[in-house]
């Protein structure tokens, strides 16, 4: 039986210690997650938006990673984020991926970033600007509660409640009309997974880290195992 090949969107930051040379990466725990779960990883970097088309006709799946802010420009606000950290060209790529994926009836997952993306891409709006939801602790660390929308697979991996990490300053604010919110942080209910109510589309958002905790942590790796296999 062949191996699922997930294509997982990189990041590209220059890397200080060698005189700033940008570097195109993803977490190892995407790949390991990805591997560990049975399919093959393949890296897509950051490209031309005509590209997309080809990049996702390379792979049977896509993974969003996290990053960098979503440009508010692409939900019609001005820029009212407290970090300035944008990338114009990662963001018109991925949206364009999206956009190819949704044609060609490819299954996405997204972490962190990649929900807020795909969130504004199917036309919601973020929070540009949040507090307690980013921990300065180690990153397998579970910082906050999560509450489960029951029936859910979510719900089946994780139960009705949970613990995450949580590594960001921004979060959904109105909710794409073709999605629905399956779990939150029951103190200041901050959106922590979304999934599509569209038949044509197959969509699992979370906004927690499981590729840091998927080696510690069986639910993270079934959460993996799913996105492979059954998404």
């Amino acid at each position: 039986m062949s191996r699922p090949i997930i294509g997982i969107t990189a990041n590209e930051r220059s890397n200080p210690a060698l005189d700033d040379i940008l570097w195109t990466y993803a977490p190892s725990g995407f790949v390991n997650g990805v591997k560990e779960a049975g399919g093959l990883p393949l890296i897509i970097p950051i490209g031309e938006p005509q590209t997309a088309k080809s990049y996702v006709s390379l792979v049977d799946k896509i993974i969003l990673i996290g990053g960098q802010n979503v440009d508010p420009s692409f939900y019609g606000e001005e820029n009212m984020a407290s970090e300035d950290d944008f990338m114009r060209e990662r963001d018109d790529f991925e949206l364009a991926i999206i956009a190819e994926a949704v044609r060609q009836g490819k299954p996405i997952f997204s972490v962190c970033r990649g929900t807020q993306l795909m969130n504004v891409a199917l036309g919601g709006s973020l929070h540009q600007d949040i507090e307690n939801h980013w921990q300065d602790l180690p990153s397998d660390y579970l910082s906050h509660d999560m509450v489960i929308k029951e029936g859910t697979k979510l719900a089946e991996i994780y139960g009705k409640e949970t613990s995450i990490n949580s590594f960001h300053h921004q979060s959904i604010k109105h909710l794409a009309s073709d999605l629905r919110i399956i779990a939150r942080d029951p103190n200041d209910g901050t959106v922590e997974a979304v999934e599509s109510i569209n038949p044509k589309m197959r969509y699992l958002g979370v906004q927690w880290h499981p590729e840091l905790l998927h080696e510690k942590r069986q639910a993270d790796l079934e959460l993996f195992k799913f996105v492979v296999h059954e998404l």
